[in-house]
């Protein structure tokens, strides 16, 4: 991933409250515009970087359970 994309997204959010974020992210996810995809992936990577490893498996578990609904 080019690192730009990084930058941009993280300079983007970087002063934005909480609620602020989690409206980024519906409207990201409620689009279903692919183009917001990376970003999105910028966004969960700065989450993933700060879980434990149990955290991380509870995540994964989330995913897992929502791929076959």
């Amino acid at each position: 991933m080019d690192l730009d994309i990084r930058r941009n997204v993280i300079e983007k959010i970087k002063n934005d409250d909480e609620k602020t974020i989690v409206d980024t992210i519906n409207e990201s996810v409620v689009t279903g515009d692919e183009l917001v995809l990376p970003g999105l992936g910028v966004l969960l990577e700065l989450c993933w970087n700060g879980l434990s490893e149990n955290e991380k498996m509870n995540i994964a578990n989330i995913i897992k359970n929502n791929i076959h609904k």
